[in-house]
């Protein structure tokens, strides 16, 4: 604490199984996988989390929660769970354990955002078909009856999306698309800052010549014929819609809030056993290390780093006298040997850390949720 002036707290460990050093060697690089794979799920959540409900980090931070304390609070005060992952269990099945429910979790969330994306985009439609210009939208509830031709057996009106600056265009060559156009039958019935739509009456005969010629002179003929009870059906479905959305909306958030602990406990978990892991590994058996955490003062983390090792330098040269000087030859686990025949740490300090250090270092980003 002298040497680098922050914060430090304990960060106990239970006492696990060791096994063999074959294990723990391919224990430690499936951990290290499994560390930023969860890292990267946590930060998922927050980030849909965010994108949902349009949260700012300072809102979420009240939110988000692991047994019932903030993340920070969480990770100072960490302990091993060992209702859910009991100690006295071998290191690969614990992980495997851990594995299998965030396999559960990720498997969720995709489920959950497939299902809302779904109703999203037809949300999307239902609201381009209300909001959108008269080229596209619904017509339902612009067309009243009074502009139509109904129950006839020759006569249909048709309904043209015309761009506003086609609009004398439209008045001075209608009558002339095709035949059989009813003269003068051309009537406004609404426009908006693109498009004017009118109402015309055509024979039936000729309505798909009339849709093709309407094209070509860029005016938009509409699919739609006017009834009320499919325009009634058509809000209904609307509305329906927009529940389902919100409804899901609120479930995914809900779920979210509440599965982003069991993701910040996984990932602890991950953190302390490639800790006990790397030490043992470092620094051979049986187990003699001290575990801390450290949090350094903000913007000030490689510094302290530097001090770190600077301070702890000596545990290079110690820890490699130790380790020959624990070394069997009749070890019963395989194990990779100096020329002298001492087993040598060292030659696996490739795993540890690609930012290689005198001791025992992995960051843990408690702070992904401030402002900065």
């Amino acid at each position: 604490n002298r040497v680098i002036g922050g914060e430090l707290y304990d960060f106990v460990l239970p006492q696990f199984k060791i096994g063999t050093l074959d294990t723990l060697v391919r224990l430690s690089d499936d951990l290290g996988k499994y560390d930023s794979s969860y890292e990267n799920t946590m930060s998922k959540f927050v980030d849909t989390l965010r994108g949902l409900t349009g949260d700012n980090n300072r809102s979420l931070q009240g939110q988000l929660l692991v047994e019932d304390k903030s993340v920070d609070q969480y990770i100072r005060t960490f302990s091993w769970d060992n209702s859910k992952y009991r100690a006295d269990r071998a290191l690969p099945e614990i992980i495997s354990q851990i594995a299998e429910r965030m396999g559960a979790v990720d498997a969720a969330l995709k489920t959950k955002m497939t299902q809302y994306n779904a109703i999203k985009n037809s949300l999307a439609t239902v609201k381009r078909r209300q909001t959108g210009n008269l080229s596209v939208r619904s017509l339902g509830g612009v067309v009243k009856p009074e502009h139509c031709i109904q129950d006839s057996d020759y006569l249909r009106t048709a309904f043209v999306a015309v761009p506003r600056p086609l609009a004398r265009e439209w008045n001075n060559s209608y009558e002339r698309l095709t035949d059989m156009v009813v003269p003068r039958s051309s009537q406004l019935v609404a426009e908006d800052a693109e498009y004017k739509l009118y109402a015309v009456v055509v024979f039936k005969r000729v309505f798909d010549e009339f849709t093709n010629k309407a094209r070509d002179a860029r005016f938009i003929v509409r699919d739609f014929v006017y009834d009320q009870e499919a325009v009634e059906r058509d809000r209904l479905s609307a509305m329906e819609v927009v529940e389902q959305e919100q409804e899901l909306l609120d479930n995914i958030t809900e779920w979210l809030r509440g599965s982003f602990g069991d993701v910040v406990a996984a990932w602890m978990h991950i953190k302390a056993l490639r800790v006990f892991v790397e030490s043992i590994l470092r620094y051979g058996i049986p187990p003699d290390f001290l575990p801390i955490l450290v949090r350094p003062p903000p913007k000030n983390a490689d510094k302290i780093k530097q001090q770190l090792a600077e301070f702890y330098a000596y545990l290079e040269t110690s820890t490699r006298a130790s380790d020959r000087a624990r070394a069997k030859s009749s070890s019963k686990a395989k194990t990779s040997t100096s020329d002298s025949g001492a087993f040598d740490m060292h030659e696996f300090s490739n795993i540890l850390s690609s930012d290689y250090m005198p001791f025992v270092f992995f960051d843990v980003p408690w702070t992904f949720l401030d402002e900065e």
